[in-house]
């Protein structure tokens, strides 16, 4: 049966091993792209020792919604140190780049309601339009 994406805000902490953090400002400016090519949103917070990061997307189920969060956090810190890819010298004890997000979110939750009837946002509407 077909059930309708419903809209899922995903919390994705970062906690590098090392304790370095990527400069905030390319930070958020790689997330953003990296949020566009999924068709997600995101907002983060910048600690000393974390980012802390809400991705929204629509998904179909909560397991899909947490997997593009995951790689929405991973791929922007993936273009802020693209030597991590190539010979992955800074990987840490578990085969991770130091700064890539913890494998499970702290929480993902779906947006109040049961998300049926709800379209993406176009320009000039609110995020939360309903099917005529």
């Amino acid at each position: 049966m077909y059930q309708p994406p419903s809209q899922y805000n995903v919390t994705v902490t970062v906690a590098p091993e090392d304790g370095e953090l990527p400069d905030p400002v390319a930070f958020a400016v790689e997330a953003d792209r990296a949020a566009w090519r999924r068709s997600a949103g995101i907002v983060s917070a910048h600690m000393t020792d974390r980012i802390i990061s809400i991705v929204t997307v629509y998904a179909p189920d909560r397991h899909a919604a947490v997997a593009v969060a995951n790689a929405v956090v991973s791929d922007a810190l993936r273009r802020l140190d693209p030597s991590a890819d190539a010979a992955r010298p800074g990987t840490g004890r578990n085969g991770r780049h130091p700064a890539e997000p913890t494998p499970h979110p702290v929480s993902a939750s779906p947006r109040p309601g049961d998300g049926r009837g709800q379209l993406p946002a176009s320009p000039g509407q609110p995020l939360s339009g309903t099917r005529p």
